[in-house]
């Protein structure tokens, strides 16, 4: 990618924070919230990191990388919550992030809408919050959006933890305000974590027969070749490994779908986003990529992000004609095993949609997940309400059609096409049999 494009490159904003009028009397913090550009949060690097440290939910769907991913690879307006809290005479401190983008709800109903996360490449889409003032930053957050004439007043706030201090927030947060919040959709996704410090660890999620299974398909692809583990951190590796993560993806089932597949290469604007943010990612020491190479050539990939102590299983691909070995599990296996070594992560996200993929078949932990539509109108409003009905129903539908298709459709089509696959060699015996 051109490096005129890349994010580092974009002239710095001033780094002042908003002025904020300090309570001097009883010295409570005073919030306030900045709508802030791309450029402007790359300008506040240090008081970020310092956010990560201390806030509530790391998220790395959060990070300034994919602000400026959006910002130079796509035309979506992207607008950047930023909640300061000041104590008195000091110095206004970050206390709250939250990027959203302007969109429509997936219904497709002609409705403007604030959306996180960004798009269908980010799979977390909480705000990060300053652990001690999580409440007050999101309620500020809120009043913002519901002060600000040119933002849209309902909120998609999708694929957030249930069972975490951000959705508590939000709760609390709405209640203070009178803002209504309705749940659209819930699910479940993998996770693995971290042993707690001090006890023993817990059983590994692959079984022992697994296990052996695993060193087995190892042992049978090394015989083919030199089998290598290449670890690319470094943001000229990381771009070079990316573009062949990208040709692997396209050449496997993902490719070949359809002309509009779910490969990342299929669709332009998506894979300039994702290439600009994973780079930049690795800038900040937030990406990387794990290949596994038999003669040199890869056969899976694996990429993965990280944000404070949690890190995200973002995207694999494997070579499909080595598929009876597994590569891609013998990869997810070293990958993880590796993440825990140096005690410096807490769990890991699988960013899967639902437990429907393989991961949730190995890793024994669940996140579950809700997609929320907040109505910033006090009371709720007329749009509000329908929007809620219009995704409800969507998605219900699209449920039923999901399970219909897989429990009905699916099993008919394969018993047809195996019939029609047998009818010729039946056929073929019969003649034989007749001529003879």
């Amino acid at each position: 990618m051109d490096s005129s494009g890349d994010f580092a490159s974009l002239p710095l904003a001033e780094p002042a924070p908003p002025s904020l009028v300090p309570d001097t009397v009883s010295h409570r913090p005073v919030f306030s919230v900045e709508v802030a550009t791309a450029p402007r949060f790359r300008s506040l690097a240090a008081e970020w990191r310092r956010l990560v440290r201390r806030c509530a939910e790391p998220n790395v769907f959060m990070e300034p990388a994919v602000a400026g991913a959006m910002y130079t690879a796509t035309e979506t307006p992207l607008h950047v919550l930023l909640a300061w809290s000041r104590r008195g005479g000091e110095e206004a401190e970050l206390v709250g992030v939250w990027l959203l983008v302007v969109g429509r709800p997936s219904s497709r109903l002609p409705i403007r809408t604030l959306e996180a996360p960004c798009n269908s490449l980010t799979f977390l889409g909480s705000p990060v919050l300053d652990r001690d003032h999580a409440v007050e930053a999101l309620s500020a957050m809120l009043d913002a959006v519901a002060e600000n004439p040119t933002l849209p007043k309902l909120i998609c706030a999708n694929q957030i933890a249930m069972d975490g201090a951000v959705y508590a927030a939000l709760v609390g947060a709405a209640g203070r305000r009178g803002f209504r919040i309705v749940e659209i959709e819930r699910r479940q996704r993998a996770r693995l974590d971290a042993p707690v410090a001090g006890q023993a660890a817990p059983a590994s999620p692959v079984s022992s027969k697994r296990r052996a299974e695993l060193r087995r398909h190892r042992k049978r692809l090394a015989e083919q070749g030199e089998l290598r583990q290449i670890s690319s951190r470094k943001p000229e590796e990381v771009s070079a490994a990316f573009q062949e993560f990208l040709d692997l993806e396209a050449a496997g089932w993902k490719g070949r779908k359809s002309r509009r597949g779910r490969a990342i290469r299929n669709a332009p604007p998506l894979c300039a986003f994702a290439q600009t943010m994973i780079v930049g990612l690795a800038r900040d020491g937030c990406a990387g990529i794990e290949t596994l190479r038999l003669d040199g050539r890869a056969i899976a990939m694996n990429i993965w992000l990280r944000s404070g102590r949690t890190a995200f299983g973002w995207k694999m691909a494997y070579d499909e004609r080595y598929a009876k070995w597994g590569p891609g599990s013998l990869l997810m296996e070293a990958t993880t095993e590796t993440a825990f070594a140096d005690g410096a992560i807490d769990t890991i996200d699988s960013c899967n949609r639902d437990t429907s993929a393989a991961l949730a078949q190995i890793w024994p932990e669940r996140r579950e997940i809700a997609d929320l539509l907040i109505d910033v109108s006090p009371g709720g409003s007329l749009r509000g309400r329908l929007t809620a009905l219009s995704e409800t129903l969507f998605r219900r539908g699209r449920g039923v059609a999901r399970r219909t298709y897989k429990t009905h459709v699916k099993p008919v089509y394969l018993r047809a096409l195996a019939r029609l696959t047998a009818e010729p060699r039946s056929g073929a015996g019969k003649q034989g049999k007749t001529d003879g």
